[in-house]
C-alpha cells in the first residue's frame, strides 16, 4: 500500500517536471556526435529523478547500434520499452522519416510498462520527420497484432526488437506473431540470450539456442559467464 502511494506521488511530481526534463534532454542530445555518445547519454542522463538508463550492457548494444547505423531502419518495433533508453537509441540510428513503434505491457513481469509522463518523454525522441507510436497492450493478444499491422499500413519492419515477456512461451509467441511483419533481409533481435537466473532471463536463452540453428545470426555478448544480458540477432 505504501509503495503504491509512493509510486503515485513520484509519477505526479514527474508529470509536472517532464517538460523541463525534455528540454534538458534535448540540450544534452545536441552534444551527440557518435553512437558511443548516444549510449553514454542514455546511461548518464538524470533530471530530478527522471532517467532513461537502458537495461543493457553498453558494449553489447553498441554493436547492435552500429549494425543498424549501417542500414538505418525505416520501420521498427520494440516489444518491451520500459525506461526508454533503448527506444531512444533506436530512434537515433533509424532513418530520418522512420516509423518507430513501442509495444509495452503495463504491469508486466519483466519490465512493467510506463507512466503517462514517460510516454510524453518518449514521443520527444522523434527526430526530423520520424513518427512515434506508443502502444501499451499485451503483445500476445491478436487485437494488438492487428493494431500493429494497421500502424504499419503498407510498410514492413526493417527491425524488430523482442525484449518483452521473457517466459519461453512468451518470447516464442512474440517471435511467431511479429516475425512475419519483418521484411526479407530485415533484422530480429532478442535481449537476454545469455543463461542466468530464471527470474531475470526467463526462457530466452533456451529459445535462442533453438532458433539459431541453421540460421544466419550474430551474438553480441560481453561474456557468456555474466549471468544474463547478451543480444542475439537473426537475419530474416
Amino acid at each position: 500500500m505504501l509503495k503504491a502511494i509512493e509510486t503515485t506521488a513520484k509519477n505526479f511530481l514527474r508529470s509536472r517536471l517532464v517538460p523541463q526534463a525534455i528540454r534538458a534532454f534535448r540540450s544534452a542530445e545536441c552534444t551527440i556526435r557518435s553512437v558511443e555518445d548516444a549510449v553514454a547519454l542514455t546511461f548518464d542522463f538524470r533530471y530530478c529523478g527522471i532517467k532513461i538508463r537502458p537495461s543493457q550492457i553498453p558494449a553489447e548494444i553498441l554493436q547492435l547500434l552500429r549494425l543498424l547505423r549501417a542500414n538505418p531502419p525505416r520501420a521498427l518495433l520494440e516489444i518491451g520499452t520500459h525506461k526508454g533508453g533503448s527506444f531512444f537509441l533506436f530512434s537515433y540510428t533509424a532513418a530520418e522519416d522512420a516509423l518507430l513503434i513501442s509495444l509495452d505491457l503495463p504491469h508486466g513481469k519483466y519490465g512493467g510498462g510506463y507512466a503517462a509522463w514517460q510516454g510524453c518523454l518518449y514521443r520527444s525522441f522523434a527526430r526530423n520527420q520520424q513518427r512515434i507510436e506508443l502502444v501499451q497492450a499485451d503483445s500476445h493478444d491478436p487485437s494488438t497484432l492487428q493494431l500493429i499491422r494497421q500502424l504499419l499500413g503498407e510498410k514492413q519492419l526493417d527491425f524488430l526488437m523482442i525484449d518483452g515477456d521473457h517466459n519461453y512461451e512468451g518470447v516464442k509467441a512474440d517471435f511467431l506473431a511479429y516475425m512475419p511483419l519483418v521484411r526479407t533481409g530485415g533484422i530480429i533481435a532478442f535481449h537476454d540470450i545469455v543463461p542466468g537466473r530464471e527470474g531475470f532471463v526467463g526462457g530466452v536463452p533456451r529459445f535462442w539456442k533453438e532458433i539459431k540453428k541453421d540460421r544466419q545470426v550474430d551474438e553480441f555478448v560481453a561474456s557468456w559467464q555474466q549471468g544474463g544480458y547478451g543480444i542475439g540477432v537473426l537475419y530474416k
